[in-house]
């Protein structure tokens, strides 16, 4: 046993000292050597930004119509005494159309003009009498007078109405009377347009009509009118319609010969731009969430959400009007199951936008 126990010891000690040495060797392989292997992250691709210039162009179909377009018509109707026009007569405004039971209004207004003269004058006579007459026969007298000239002057009215004037300069495209024909209260008797300047009606997309504005020039084409014809557009609807869901849009076009004529077919051409280094964005780039929209940027190797404010919508792309500035990387695949603060693999790298795509 004495002579045993020394070597069971320092082999004891040997295998202590060997221990310790391979624990030193694997620290320093693991400092100086091996990389420690990065964090689990979502596979991602991004773009890189870059001002932008984006243009809207369309091409809509519309209808050629006049600038001013009435059916006129005589309140009363009756007999039809004259008709001083003839389809496709140009017209100053105030020219007689036609003449409509306007006799017997003439015979009532000069017989109510005489009931007002005769009141009159007994007014007259009742105040000389001075404080003979008593003052109920003087309020009799005045309420008379005031009377018969409220007869005139409805008397008056009734026979202007009987005269059809046109209420503007334009052409006669209709006229549906004859001497002698008793025509009903309202009826049409005749259609006055106004051709010069024309006007041509389109509908457009809730998506475009926020790029239109009033005073924008167009280009406006029509198969049986040879060339381009320059337009203007002079009103947008502020209200789409119920039926379409589309806003209906005017626009105005010179028209000194009369060859563009109302229910034509019409192309109306247009290009607005939309922004000019500006940052847009294809729209399903942007994620949507119960506190507003935004994108994920990549912030060294971490995504980090960043609210934006978005403006004008070209069919697919969006205008952004703050939030992102030219030089951010913002991630355009895997975007929409990211949370802020994920660590993110990115696989590839774009950059922003070339005809609203990004380009690798």
């Amino acid at each position: 046993m004495t002579i045993r126990a020394p070597r069971l010891i320092a082999l004891a000690l040997a295998a202590t000292l060997s221990a310790c040495g391979s624990a030193e060797a694997d620290n320093a392989v693991v400092g100086d050597q091996i990389k420690i292997p990065d964090a689990q992250g979502t596979r991602v691709e991004t773009a890189v930004l870059q001002p932008t210039d984006a243009d809207l162009q369309l091409r809509l179909p519309g209808e050629v119509a006049g600038s001013r377009d009435a059916l006129l018509a005589t309140a009363a109707g009756g007999y039809v005494e004259s008709v001083r026009v003839h389809r496709g007569q140009d017209v100053a405004k105030g020219t007689t159309i036609a003449t409509i039971n306007t006799g017997i209004y003439s015979a009532q207004r000069d017989q109510a003009r005489a009931a007002r003269d005769l009141a009159k004058n007994e007014l007259d006579r009742v105040m000389a009498m001075g404080d003979l007459a008593s003052e109920s026969q003087r309020d009799g007298a005045r309420t008379q007078l005031a009377t018969n000239e409220a007869n005139l002057r409805l008397a008056q009215l009734q026979l202007s109405r009987s005269v059809v004037k046109a209420p503007f300069a334009g052409t006669v495209t209709q006229i549906d009377l004859e001497i002698g024909e008793v025509v009903n209260p309202s009826a049409p008797v005749a259609r006055l347009v106004r051709l010069d300047p024309a006007h041509v009606t389109v509908a457009v997309a809730d998506r475009d009509v926020g790029v239109l504005q009033e005073g924008m020039e167009v280009s406006v084409s029509v198969d049986a009118v040879p060339g381009v014809h320059s337009g203007v557009i002079q009103n947008i609807d502020r209200a789409a319609d119920l039926q379409t869901r589309a806003f209906q849009v005017e626009v105005e076009v010179a028209n000194p010969d009369g060859r563009l004529l109302p229910g034509m077919i019409a192309t109306v051409s247009l290009a607005a731009e939309v922004g000019k280094g500006a940052i847009i964005l294809p729209q399903d780039w942007l994620v949507t969430r119960m506190d507003g929209i935004g994108v994920f940027v990549v912030e060294e190797g971490i995504a980090r959400w960043r609210p934006v404010e978005a403006g004008t919508l070209v069919h697919d792309q969006i205008v952004i009007r703050s939030g992102l500035q030219a030089g951010d990387t913002i991630v355009i695949t895997g975007h929409r199951t990211l949370a802020d603060g994920d660590a993110l693999i990115v696989s590839r790298q774009a950059t922003c936008c070339t005809n609203g795509r990004a380009t690798y």
